[in-house]
């Protein structure tokens, strides 16, 4: 009699579990799944020091105009991906154009007065040498020759300002980025040195963290650690300390560190939280599931563990992350057969049939 009625507890239990992990599932059972296996594994390894920080863009600018003048477009929308010397904006030129067109004009009547005063100065110096004038009218010829030649290297840099200018109208990228933020619109007014667009570069991203100073002594430039994204789906990416600042933050009491990330695709966005795992000090023996193991609702985290052929719902708790493996702890023993393929389908209690076991 004790027996059946601890039997019947243990199915009123898995029930509980079906409805908790799997609200509205229909209680008729389902076929056998089919399903790939591995091992729950026990390793020892070093503690893992988890280091709280953020992603950071490589490059960050605030792009600025370097001319005057009314914003007449603006050409890069706030999110969009522009190219190194493409165009983020064009202040309306008109005016330095004009200025431009006056200028080389100025420079044509100024080089035929020069070319009329090297002539005069060739004629007055020879009949100098011939004393046939004074030497007042020598310098007189002399000082319009150079007075000539001054104004030409004059209007020459006035219109190299002027076409550096009419160049600097177009605001173009420095790097290739993405446009964060517009800080002027079209038909403003932009004075020299005003805010255009804030730009980012995320080909690269850097990852910094504060390590605490009583750890600082073990942590070293080229160290092998990994960069856990919680908001990009717990994306794990191995990596190496880039560099150990050492100046700490007196707030917190701890030295930065940064990790340099390769971001082609962009898929690491800037100002997202990080998590650093470094491992150092004393081993421990924990227990490993492969991360595929890992099944994920809103009323928590679970492997399936395959106990005489029955797919059992393991509640199971995360600690860290190891390569392509997760340290958990829970109700799962060293050796156990968790599933690895086939779990985003199965119920509490099902049948299932292995049709792989994975060796880790």
């Amino acid at each position: 009699m004790e027996s059946e009625f601890v039997v019947m507890r243990i199915k009123v239990f898995f029930l509980f579990l079906s409805v908790c992990f799997f609200p509205g599932l229909s209680l008729a059972q389902p076929p056998d799944a089919p399903v790939a296996v591995s091992a729950v594994v026990e390793r020892e390894v070093k503690k893992p020091l988890r280091l709280v920080g953020a992603t950071f863009p490589a490059r960050k600018s605030i792009i600025s105009s370097e001319v005057e003048g009314v914003v007449g477009k603006m050409n890069a929308e706030e999110g969009q991906y522009v190219k190194k010397g493409e165009t983020l904006a064009e202040i309306k030129n008109d005016k330095i154009r004009f200025a431009l067109e006056r200028l080389k004009n100025e420079r044509k009547e100024a080089l035929a007065r020069a070319e009329l005063s090297e002539k005069d100065f060739a004629r007055m110096k020879e009949l100098y040498e011939k004393g046939i004038i004074s030497d007042g009218d020598f310098d007189r010829a002399r000082t319009q020759r150079e007075s000539g030649q001054a104004g030409l290297l004059s209007l020459g840099s006035r219109i190299e300002i002027a076409e550096y200018d009419l160049a600097a109208s177009r605001i173009a990228a420095p790097f290739n980025g993405y446009v964060t933020k517009h800080h002027t619109e079209a038909g403003q007014w932009l004075g020299m040195g005003d805010q255009v667009v804030s730009f980012v570069d995320i080909d690269t991203i850097e990852v910094m963290a504060g390590v605490p100073e009583r750890y600082i002594d073990d942590i070293s430039e080229g160290m092998e650690v990994e960069v856990i994204l919680p908001s990009h789906n717990r994306l794990t990416v191995p990596a190496e300390i880039s560099s150990v600042i050492p100046d700490a933050d007196p707030r917190a009491v701890s030295f930065p560190v940064r990790v340099v990330l390769d971001n082609p695709d962009h898929t690491i966005k800037s100002s997202a939280s990080a998590v650093i795992m470094v491992r150092i000090g004393e081993t421990e023996k924990i227990k490993l599931v492969p991360k595929d193991s890992i099944v994920r609702s809103p009323q928590g985290t679970m492997v399936f563990a395959v106990r005489e052929g029955l797919a059992h719902p393991v509640p199971v708790e995360e600690k860290g992350w190891y390569g392509s493996f997760t340290h958990v702890e829970g109700g799962i023993s060293v050796g156990e057969s968790v599933v690895v393929r086939g779990n985003e389908r199965l119920r509490p209690m099902q049948k299932v049939r292995i049709t792989d076991t994975i060796e880790q």
